[in-house]
């Protein structure tokens, strides 16, 4: 094996802050780590959370707007940049929102009161700033609507703050609800850009299809899956409207995936993980349906399947193509990437099934899919620190 320069062995603070991707992963990674276990201590009594967030409401919002949010604006900032040829935040200020994201977690979790809060709500509408004047200066319409998904984020955040701070009487599980169907919207969207394109580049045959009238049908049903969770939450008003809605988006997207021929994928990890992820989004779309049809099981089931299924599977796949693509190395998953996988879907399957099927086993299932959880991000940070804080491959 040639060995690399000097140069390309240690840690680059350049290449570190050099795209979106490399800070932000990273961070987002190990913040997952992290935080879920805390939350999970919680639970058991072992710690207390004490800043302006307390215990349920602390998880919920990390979820999103921590964790969740530092991994998707990692990814807009790389995406953006690809779309239109033009810089996102780099150098000292891509540092500035990584020491900003960071504080924000820091306050929140630590007690840091208003500060913690106004550092939070700043995040947001920076990072939306960042991707917006690459897309304005290219006039690159077509992803617009990245720009006002963040503002909408950016929206939840600031009453969820609000319902903490006694401001405003309003359900934070029904900002926690509607912050999930914008994430839904990105991985409905990119996701049926990357999957079936993926898919064909890498298998050199035309084989996964990709329908634009069924791509625009679900997205105009997703659009109004969120305005009818901004204006219902999780109460169960409207339910058979809502669950009729719910029932026929469960289904287009099951079509949807069919088209790509799914099964195609199976040699290929880096590749099978993509629609594996994905279908978690029609299955929580149906078992949503079910809860409001008055099934056996509560709406919080399809949350986690959404939540640990389809977005932290969906970030992880993108998260190792991306962090391999970029650097200059072959797109093959090795043996880590498919333990990263399978520890990501196992901790979903036991969150939603072993909570369908044996709720009195609560506080083992708990464990054990946190454990998974766990597993799957400290694996990412493990292989891929090097890779993220280290020059290109290639150079």
């Amino acid at each position: 094996m040639t060995n690399l320069p000097a140069s390309n062995t240690a840690f680059s603070w350049d290449a570190f802050l050099s795209l979106g991707f490399r800070p932000f992963y990273l961070a987002g990674a190990a913040y997952a780590a992290i935080s879920l276990p805390l939350w999970v201590a919680s639970v058991f009594g072992v710690i207390e959370i004490n800043g302006p967030l307390e215990g349920v409401l602390w998880h919920s919002h990390e979820m999103i707007f921590g964790f969740g949010v530092a991994i998707l604006v990692g990814f807009l900032f790389t995406a953006v940049q690809n779309w239109t040829g033009r810089k996102t935040p780099n150098g000292f200020a891509l540092g500035g929102l990584l020491a900003l994201w960071l504080a924000a977690r820091v306050l929140l979790f630590a007690g840091g009161g208003a500060i913690g809060q106004v550092l939070d709500l700043l995040f947001l509408p920076l990072a939306a700033l960042g991707i917006a004047i690459p897309l304005l200066q290219a006039k690159n319409k077509r992803n617009y609507f990245t720009v006002g998904l963040l503002l909408v984020l950016a929206v939840g955040n600031a009453l969820f703050h609000a319902v903490a701070l006694d401001l405003l009487n309003y359900d934070s599980s029904d900002v926690f609800l509607w912050a999930i169907d914008v994430f839904a919207i990105f991985i409905t969207v990119i996701g049926g850009r990357i999957i079936p394109l993926f898919t064909n580049n890498a298998l050199g045959v035309k084989r996964a299809v990709r329908n634009q009238r069924l791509e625009d049908a679900i997205g105009v049903g997703m659009l109004l899956l969120l305005v009818s969770d901004i204006y219902w939450g999780m109460s169960y008003e409207a339910a058979t409207l809502r669950a009729v809605l719910l029932l026929v988006l469960g289904g287009l997207h099951l079509v949807k995936i069919g088209l790509w021929r799914p099964h195609i994928t199976l040699k290929k990890p880096i590749l099978w993980i993509l629609p594996v992820s994905y279908a978690w989004l029609p299955l929580a779309l149906l078992l949503r349906a079910g809860a409001l049809l008055d099934a056996p099981w509560d709406q919080v089931l399809a949350i986690h399947a959404i939540t640990v299924g389809s977005m932290a599977g969906m970030m992880l796949a993108m998260m190792t193509r991306s962090a391999l693509g970029h650097s200059g190395r072959p797109l093959i998953a090795g043996w880590v990437e498919v333990a990263i996988y399978c520890f990501i879907v196992s901790s979903a399957a036991v969150r939603v099934f072993g909570i369908l099927f044996f709720p009195q086993a609560y506080f083992l299932e708990l464990a054990v899919s946190a454990a998974c959880w766990v597993a799957a991000f400290l694996l990412f940070c493990a292989k891929y620190w090097s890779i993220l804080t280290r020059p290109r491959a290639d150079r």
